[in-house]
């Protein structure tokens, strides 16, 4: 892998000059790795270990180093390097190499983050890289995305923002390696960024078709995030929307089948069903969403992770709702098949737990 080839680099580079005579010739110094001390070096391979604690002191201590030089060339070899290890074959080092950027980025604000993303898909080209690498280059650029994000600076810089909302669409398209992870990253984003910047993004991250909206629970959580930040923006560009109608039933019940199923691991409920159930509670529509979404629809699966869903949409909507809907909730099949769950469910499968 390329970056691991560099780390192998900077080893060889970083030996002394006895190390380097018992191994006969000494490397071509191609990085100008010798110009960097062996401390420098060394961090970067400690950002990469499995032991948090070593991750993030060699990260702390690769900051107070650059602090020290903050024009010198380790500087520049830092950003370098740790771009090319967001794209390492060991997939447990990328996330490390991606909080080590946010935070390099979080405590150097005068690096430009377009700067920074520019540099990180030239690395890790989508068009010219081999079909090889292509998968290490696809999470080095989701992940490159994220160390801006965690930054906490992406949701004040326009452009960085909209170059990355297009990268991660790109990503989107490629769902074979990455599943669903562009499009929740793309949702994380927008969730912070301030209203102001709404009209500019929303044209870009939502199409004014239903069918789009409700083709996937990504889509379908934009829209709502955006009817509940800016609706006036949202009415602009779709019209008026009835999403919670008769018509569109086996279409929500889909999409949280589809979310049910995207968390059955983490067992946590979906982001768009909390909002969903919001929504439903804002327009005095609960009666009908739990009824014929929840137990008609959902319940009616036969699919454990979509009763898992009711079971935790039942715990979250518990304390939302008036006596008339908690009257509806507690006569209803959800409860009684979460009882019966709670009753047979094997000792060493842990029953869902409403909270």
């Amino acid at each position: 892998m390329v970056a691991l080839e560099m780390e192998k680099r900077d080893r060889a580079a970083a030996m002394a000059p006895g190390e380097a005579a018992k191994g006969g010739a000494r490397p071509v110094d191609r990085q100008g790795l010798l110009q960097h001390s062996r401390e420098f070096l060394d961090f970067f391979w400690d950002i990469a270990k499995p032991q948090q604690e070593t991750r993030l002191e060699a990260t702390e201590k690769l900051l107070e180093y650059l602090r020290a030089r903050p024009e010198g060339s380790e500087m520049k070899y830092a950003q370098k390097r740790l771009i090319a290890g967001l794209g390492m074959g060991r997939e447990t080092a990328r996330p490390c190499y991606s909080l080590a950027l946010a935070q390099l980025l979080q405590s150097f604000e005068d690096i430009p983050l377009c700067s920074i993303l520019q540099q990180i898909q030239e690395k890790h080209d989508l068009q010219t890289v081999k079909k090889v690498m292509k998968r290490p280059a696809l999470f080095a650029n989701l992940f490159g995305v994220l160390a801006l994000f965690q930054s906490g600076r992406l949701v004040k810089d326009p452009e960085a923002l909209m170059k990355s909302v297009k990268l991660l669409q790109v990503l989107a398209q490629y769902y074979n390696h990455l599943q669903e992870q562009p499009q929740k990253a793309l949702v994380d984003i927008l969730s912070e960024v301030p209203e102001a910047m709404w009209q500019e993004v929303l044209p870009k991250v939502l199409k004014p078709d239903l069918n789009s909206i409700l083709g996937s629970p990504e889509h379908l959580e934009i829209f709502l995030l955006a009817q509940q930040k800016v609706p006036r923006h949202l009415e602009k560009l779709m019209g008026p929307v009835n999403l919670l109608s008769d018509e569109n039933i086996p279409r929500l019940v889909t999409v949280l089948k589809t979310a049910a199923n995207s968390v059955k691991k983490e067992r946590k409920l979906p982001a768009v069903a909390l909002d969903l159930l919001r929504l439903a509670l804002r327009e005095n529509k609960f009666p009908w969403f739990w009824n014929e979404i929840v137990e008609q629809g959902l319940m009616k699966k036969q699919f454990w992770p979509a009763s898992y869903l009711c079971f935790r949409l039942l715990g979250a909507s518990l304390p939302m709702l008036s006596k008339k809907q908690l009257q509806l909730v507690m006569r209803g099949d959800t409860i009684r098949h979460y009882g019966e769950h709670i009753v047979t469910a094997k000792p060493k499968k842990q029953p869902v737990r409403i909270q």
